[in-house]
């Protein structure tokens, strides 16, 4: 029994598609609130039921999912979305994943997906290039961050371990230590967790007044690790941090790993694109010296969610570190030249995320998106000038790529206490209100407001709105505080 409509049904059917997205895009740019605050229950009360044993027409189930989900989401491609580190999307890249569905491929041999296959290694080839990492590194795309840093970590493991541990296990092995900055991202400590290297043999080294790692603090970690019988196997440079958007020194972080013969990673998760534009270029010197590296395209290339790369300098250690062929997967010509993705990372299964990569370098083009990316930190430090400026709000950090911390203080005369108090409540305040969406942090234990400005779309004008929503709340919270 086929489950396909008929063809002219079909047709129509995407094209009733198509003007939900042309109306979402159309309509809630600027116009309406981002944020609609619903809660739990109203949101499940439209969907909870029982298990469908009959068919729904599927005009009807359009019309559900443009009313119920569209309606009630958050508007992210906005500008006025400020909230975790999201790159708004595009429209290509939109294409391109109703394209990839249609061909529903599986890229686990060159064989099941050919094409596909091989774009993914063209667009791998073409981020390298983009940031300035060895053209001839190897890569494949994976889901997210945590999943790249996961990777990572375990080609890390597999290369650094003295011991067959793909037999033998970590069991007799000596104790990895890994060193990465106390603003590390929590996959980290995740993947130490899940890898079996254990969170506690994660050195969390302190960072110095612009939040990046102390290198005097990291080289006493090792070398006193090394003494006590442990084994440093691991740097982790942070390029981009997700609280401030701070830069470790990438270079000094490679000799050090190059001196004390260690693996070094940099986790360029969201900050790594900045390396390919003149603006922000300087902050990454030395990224070509990682072994591996780690990038999202769906944060600062404005790719739509979800896809992040895992790149490695030498394509051998990915295939060893995850290549193993069952006799149910020997299908296809054994030729040299067919690479089976399967071999480099740890999924079989595996869509076919590159299209929308390739989709979004081939439409807009590299120079196009340096320009976006500069936009996005020239209107970062637009919004610390404002600050600055300001009598009413007060920066927390520095502003070194697209990210800014600050905090409200109204007409001044608070304890530290009591603006942690106000601007807890502006966070609940604008949540509420819906016009502007983004998420408070913590900078130094102190409550932050904190803006991310990945967003191709956005411009001065947004900016200057952001802080006119942010005043009007602040002013309530102030009020609040005094009731």
């Amino acid at each position: 029994m086929s489950l396909d409509f008929e063809p002219s049904h079909f047709k129509t059917l995407i094209s009733q598609s198509a003007d939900i997205v042309n109306e979402w895009y159309g309509s809630h740019l600027r116009e309406k609130p981002i944020y609609n605050n619903y809660n739990p229950s109203e949101i499940q009360a439209f969907f909870d039921e029982p298990l469908p044993e009959n068919a729904t027409e599927a005009e009807e189930l359009l019309e559900t999912i443009r009313t119920n989900i569209f309606e009630t989401s958050n508007f992210n491609p906005s500008p006025n979305y400020y909230g975790y580190i999201t790159g708004g999307g595009n429209q290509a890249a939109i294409l391109a994943e109703i394209l990839r569905n249609a061909l529903n491929q599986n890229n686990l041999k060159w064989h099941s997906a050919p094409a596909n296959s091989e774009i993914e290694k063209i667009v791998i080839k073409w981020i390298s290039k983009f940031i300035g990492y060895p053209e001839d590194a190897a890569g494949v795309l994976v889901s997210g961050g945590s999943v790249a840093n996961f990777l990572n970590l375990a080609v890390m493991r597999k290369i650094k371990c003295p011991v067959d541990m793909a037999n033998e296990g970590m069991y007799s092995a000596p104790i990895m230590t890994v060193y990465v900055s106390e603003q590390g991202h929590s996959s980290i400590d995740k993947g130490m967790d899940m890898l079996g290297l254990g969170k506690k043999y994660l050195r969390k080294i302190p960072v110095d007044q612009h939040f990046k790692i102390n290198l005097d603090s990291l080289e006493k970690a090792i070398i006193e690790d090394r003494e006590n019988g442990f084994l440093p196997s691991c740097i982790v440079g942070i390029a981009g941090t997700t609280n401030t958007g701070s830069v470790d020194p990438l270079r000094e972080l490679g000799e050090l790993a190059q001196k004390h013969n260690l693996w070094y990673i940099i986790d360029g998760a969201y900050g790594l694109p900045g390396a390919g534009t003149q603006l922000v270029r300087d902050q990454f010197d030395g990224l070509e010296m990682a072994d591996s590296i780690l990038l999202n395209p769906h944060k600062w290339f404005f790719v739509p969610f979800e896809v992040a790369c895992v790149i490695v300098k030498k394509k051998e250690h990915l295939r060893d570190t995850f290549s193993m062929v069952p006799d149910y997967l020997r299908g296809g010509k054994d030729q040299s030249d067919r690479e089976d993705l399967m071999d480099y990372n740890l999924q079989l299964t595996k869509d076919f995320k590159a299209l929308k990569v390739w989709m979004t370098f081939k439409a807009y083009g590299a120079e196009k998106l340096r320009l976006a990316i500069e936009n996005d930190c020239q209107l970062a430090t637009y919004a610390k000038e404002l600050v600055e400026e300001s009598d009413d709000f007060e920066l927390l950090a520095p502003v070194p790529l697209s990210i800014v911390c600050f905090r409200y203080v109204g007409n001044g005369g608070y304890s530290i206490e009591q603006l942690d108090q106000i601007n807890d409540q502006l966070l609940e305040l604008i949540e509420n209100d819906g016009r502007i969406f983004f998420a408070g942090t913590k900078i130094d234990n102190h409550t932050s407001l904190r803006i991310n400005l990945t967003n191709h779309r956005r411009t001065a004008s947004d900016i200057d709105f952001l802080f006119k929503v942010l005043r009007e709340l602040g002013q309530k919270a102030e009020s609040e505080l005094k009731a």
